[in-house]
Order: C-alpha cells, then structure tokens, then sequence
C-alpha cells in the first residue's frame, strides 16, 4: 500500500468509526427523547389518584413492594436476579421527589410509552444522582415546597452548562433528559403539585440545546457497552431455544398442518364438532418449559350440538417471529453490522456454495463511495449452522402468504406490504427481546461490542459461547473465521482504539521518545523506526486495524495488558509447560495454554516493555529488594540471595536505560519529523 493509497484508507477507516459512533448515538438519543415525552400526551394520572386515596404511600407499586417503602423491588427474573430501585441517602424531601419521579418510569405507569425494560427503570433511578447534584446539592436546594419555587430556567441552564463540562459524558445527556421530564411531567400534571416547575420547556429544551447534545454525546461515545456475561446468556439461550430446538418442532407441525390441508383455508378458526385430539397433540408445542406454539381451542353450542374452534394461525406467526429473533440474535453477533446494513436483508442475499458453506452478501451504503446508488456489495462468511437455520426458517414461512417480501427480518405477524427497506426495522425485534428477557438497550452496536469486547478480554465461558455460534472445537480456529470478516475485525480495532488507546499511545510514545527499555520495547523501536509514520494520528488507527486483521486471520490471541509495576505486557502467544515467561512460571500446576499474568509481571521478561512511567516503581523495587538482602541474609538461602540479586541488577539495569535514553532520542519524534 503506497503512501496515497495509505491516507485514503486511514481517512475511510476514520470516516467508517465516526460513522459507527454518530449511529450509537442517534439510537440512544432517539430512546431517550421517547422515553422523557416532551410533548406527548398522558391520558390519566394514576398516581395523583393513588396518593388522593393513600396519602401515606400504603399501595403498591410492584408485586413486591409500596410506593412508601424505602427501596423498591420491581421484579425478580426466573434466573432469581432482582431489579430494585433505592431511596436512600438523598434529603428526606428529594427522596419524596425521587419517588414521584421514578414512578413515571415504571413500565406500567410510564406515560408517554417509552419504557419496557426495569432495568431501563433502575438506570433512570442511578442517574437521579446527577439531577440531585447539579441542580439540588449545588444550589443548595432542601427539596421542600418553598427550594421548588426557586427552581428557574436559569437555574436548569447553568445546571446543564456545569454538567457539560463534567469529565462524565452521560452527567450532560442524562441530565437534558431528567429535566426534560421533570418539564413534561409538571406542564401536565402527572406529579404532586409541590413536586412540579413552573418553567417553560421552551426556554431550556431548545433546538439548539438538542444539537448541542447530541454532538457532546457523539464526541464523547465509545460505542456501546458491552452484554454483561448473564445478558449474554439470556441472548444466547433465548436464540438457541428458537433456533436449535424450536425450529425442529414448527417444522413438524407445518408438515402437519399442510399434509391435513389445514393451511388452505388461511383462516383464523377451524371448526371440529368433536374434539380433535391428534390436532392438539400436533400443533401444541412446548420446549424446555416454554410453550412455543398453542392451539386455542373454544368450545361452542349451535342449538343442542356442541361443537368447538381451533385456531393455529396467529400462534404460528408469534412463534416465527420469534425465531426470527434469536436469528437475528445470532447474525448480529456474528456478522458485526449495522442495524441499517441488516434491515434490508433478504433470503436470496443467503448463499450456499457448492463446498456446503454459507456466504452473507451486504451492501452498504452509507459508508459507500456512491450511497445513493449502488453501495458496496460484499460477502461474509456466515457460520453452517446458522446457514442451515435460516433456510429451515425460510421453509417455515413458506406457508399461507408468510414469505410475503422475503426480508429477513420482518414481521409475520403484520400484513402490511412493505414497499421498501426502509418499513423493516430490527428495532422492533430489540424491543421485543428487551421485554421478554428484561436486558436494558439491546442495540446492534452493542453485539458488534460484546464480539470484540470477548476477542480482546477472553473471558473462558464467553469464548465458549463463541466457538458455539461458529462451530469451532479451536478457539485459533474461530479467531481465523472471524479475521475473514472486515467488520467484525474494525470492530475490535475500534475496541482496542477506544477502549486501549491510553496504553497503546503510551506504549508507542515512550518507545518513540525512547523512554522504554526491554526486549519488546527494542523490537517495537525497530518495527517504529522503520515506518514512522504509520504510528501515527490516523495512519495510527491503520497500523492498530493492520495488527488485528494480522492476529485473528492467523489465528493469534490479542493481549495489551498494563501490569502490576506499571510497565506493558505486549504479546500475542498462549504458554505451555514447560516454555513458561517468568509471571506463568510460578505456578504448580502444569500450564496449558495460557495467557500471561501481569500481576506477577517480572521485568526481566521479553515481553515487558519498560515505560518511563514505571522509573518510580523500579526504584522502589530495588531499594525492597536490596534491603531484605542487607536486613534477612542470615536466614536465606544462597538462591534466594541469588534471586533477589538478579532482580536488583534487572531493575537497575531497566533504570539505567530510560535514564540514559532521556538524554537523547534513538528515533525522530513525528512532531521533530514535521
């Protein structure tokens, strides 16, 4: 790649990872302003009534608790996980406030509709805490009636000014967006009166104050978090209940249902006037528990002959769109696009080669050099097991009008022709997995961030669920699947980009100003001294994506790791006895495919890169080495005397060298170059 050629891919590669963050940002924002109502309407004040008929807060707000209690338990999931909102260490008059508040953001009771999640709930209910800062606490407001009526739109305005400028990004966002409640709620009268402002939204909800917002948020984004380990189970379980063990089930009952000729009625209701055992056997289905597709059957009098209704119908269009998400569940994790890259997914975009294995053709737009026409076309390997799944999906819905448009990913359920792309929106399905399985904010970013939160991390049981999705008994195996994938690769250099950016700059500067020592410190030095350029600015992001695409096509783990002392672990290997570095030497146990440990991090180790920061700890090192050898020789042994030589010479030794390097520069600093 020539040095045109480099820039124009940097400034692409640049361009695609705004393009990915501004994404993130438009769909929390969006959320969020749905969830806070601004203008729309609340039919009834079910609190207000509540209060009228229990002042002292005796009714409940959840099948576990009352609104007058001091914490509130809103739900307790089948894993026994409980989702509880607390009151406590806020003014007993904020904390009568916080109540009203977070109560609108129960899903039952929200009012303008845009909370399905508790723990939606429970995140509104932490982030009260920035409410109560910047607009309680610094104003020195009690939260009684009379610090209420000093509350102005003044007051609000310099509240979000000083929250702009707080290290933490969400203090700004979560705060518009409390107060842009706190406005709707008062103007229509869903709180007690002494809870309410008298401000009129149109003095701090501006046009201008939402722009501004959003470029904060954008600016300040590092794409979405990753699925914690228990949500990724409940992803996973969920769309391998549908997938693995459902779809062999609806596909019997389609055979069934076609083979009676029962699909050629495409109707709701199927009249029996006896009951038709067999049928229910066939066409009532259950799974692990779960009832997956259930035959209502109502009994009915015509004169003196009974007869009964059988419908099949609707229960099977649930069950498909439920399959439908755990597939998408599975493509999103595994494919690393775009919601807006997925939604206009067709069957025939599905490719089978003659060698039995799955191909994925996308075309993308928006990050295309003509995206108003053509796009990118481009094909990614998609694993055999969900090839296979989607084809026996297609199978299912193909039956009484159900393959419709052939998207992917729309409804069954709708009868609505869809005209264009545009009407299949995965954001339905999220919402829906968001209800069943009660995980807060389940967004594509967020898939594409667990994959490279996973790769990068590694925890065991994750990594298991990965070679699950791809069918890979070897975890080098799947990281060389994966290195095949462009996007899943950019979505771990931006991981690393992001997430390690901190130590990989603090890595590459210190070598590059040479304030480093070490056996990888000198490697690195070469590798820089060579391409200087291309550790830098942009051409930086390249170097990091080239590294990664490197690793995981060859099939190598990735490990950046700060240690103990302060210095970096860099290194791409797994160990076994008896080849151990010294930090895996330690242990007892035969070691078997290892990572390194950098809490025992020994600086005579090659793959320790010795930065000017660590000079401190090094010193400290030497003087507690040096004094056990003056103060305990009596009563150690001539190795351990010999150990703890050896590493007050390492430690001197790493000391002497970023001592010396200060004094001059092996290599010329970019800002020296330019």
């Amino acid at each position: 790649m020539n040095d045109t050629e480099s820039k124009s891919f940097a400034d692409e590669l640049e361009a695609d990872f705004f393009d990915d963050m501004q994404d993130a940002a438009e769909q929390e924002l969006e959320r969020l302003l749905l969830e806070t109502g601004g203008t729309a309407q609340q039919t009834h004040s079910s609190l207000l009534k509540k209060l009228e008929l229990y002042p002292d807060g005796s009714f409940p707000v959840s099948c576990y608790s009352l609104y007058s209690d001091s914490s509130w338990i809103l739900f307790k999931d089948k894993y026994g996980s409980v989702t509880r909102v607390s009151f406590e260490g806020l003014l007993p008059d904020v904390a009568e406030f916080k109540k009203s508040f977070i109560y609108h953001l129960i899903p039952e009771y929200a009012p303008f509709g845009g909370i399905r999640a508790y723990s939606t709930t429970k995140s509104h209910s932490s982030a009260f805490r920035i409410l109560d800062r910047y607009v309680f606490q610094d104003n020195h407001l009690s939260g009684d009636a009379e610090s209420f009526s000093f509350i102005s739109s003044q007051l609000l305005i310099r509240a979000l000014d000083k929250a702009k400028e707080a290290s933490a990004f969400t203090h700004y966002t979560y705060l518009f967006h409390h107060i842009r409640f706190w406005l709707s709620l008062s103007a229509q009268q869903l709180l007690p009166v002494e809870h309410r402002i008298f401000v009129s939204a149109n003095t701090v909800d501006t046009p201008e104050r939402r722009k501004d917002v959003i470029r904060h948020f954008t600016g300040s984004l590092s794409t979405w978090i990753p699925f914690t380990e228990p949500e990724l189970k409940k992803l996973a379980e969920y769309a391998f209940l549908w997938t693995d063990k459902g779809i062999p089930l609806l596909l019997k009952a389609k055979e069934y249902i076609q083979s009676n000729g029962l699909d050629q009625f495409n109707s709701k209701t199927l009249t029996r006037y006896q009951e038709d055992l067999e049928l229910e056997k066939a066409l009532n289905l259950e799974v692990d528990g779960e009832q997956i597709l259930t035959l209502t059957k109502i009994p009915r009098k015509y004169d003196s002959t009974q007869f009964w209704n059988y419908s099949w119908l609707r229960s099977y269009k649930n069950a498909l769109d439920c399959v439908r998400n755990g597939i998408y569940i599975l493509v999103a994790l595994i494919s690393g696009l775009r919601a807006s890259e997925l939604e206009p997914l067709k069957f025939e975009h599905i490719i089978k080669g003659k060698d039995g294995r799955y191909q994925l053709q996308v075309t993308r737009f928006k990050t295309s050099r003509d995206p108003n026409h053509k796009g990118d076309t481009s094909f990614l390997p998609l694993p055999v097991f969900i090839g296979k799944k989607i084809e026996e999906y297609k199978q299912l819905r193909a039956i009484c009008g159900l393959e419709r448009e052939g998207y992917l990913f729309q409804s069954n359920r709708s009868t609505k022709q869809i005209k264009k792309q545009d009407s299949v929106r995965v954001e339905r399905i999220t919402d829906e997995l968001e209800e069943v399985l009660g995980i807060e904010r389940i967004h594509t970013h967020r898939f594409r961030k667990t994959i490279a939160e996973i790769l990068i991390n590694r925890s065991e049981r994750n990594i298991d669920i990965i070679r699950l999705l791809f069918g890979h008994a070897s975890y080098a195996m799947t990281l060389r699947y994966i290195g095949r994938n462009p996007y899943i690769v950019q979505s771990v250099a931006h991981a690393i980009e992001q997430n390690y950016i901190e130590d990989f700059t603090d890595i590459i500067t210190s070598v590059k100003t040479s304030s480093s020592s070490g056996e990888s410190a000198r490697r690195l030095v070469e590798k820089i001294a060579a391409r200087p350029d291309a550790f830098s600015g942009k051409q930086l992001k390249v170097t990091i994506f080239t590294y990664v695409s490197h690793l995981l096509s060859s099939g190598e783990p990735l490990f950046i790791h700060r240690t103990a002392v302060g210095s970096y672990c860099v290194s791409s290997e797994l160990y076994s006895s008896p080849n151990l570095p010294p930090c895996l030497a330690r242990r007892k146990e035969v070691v078997t495919k290892e990572l390194p440990d950098p809490l025992f991090c020994d600086t005579a180790c090659q793959h320790a890169v010795i930065v000017d920061k660590a000079a401190k700890a090094l010193e400290d090192n030497v003087i507690f080495y040096q004094h056990m050898l003056d103060n305990a020789s009596d009563t150690l042994s001539e190795n351990s005397k010999t150990m703890l030589q050896q590493k007050i010479l390492e430690n001197s030794r790493h000391l002497d060298t970023l001592k010396n390097n200060k004094s001059y520069q092996l290599i010329p600093t970019v800002e020296a170059q330019a």
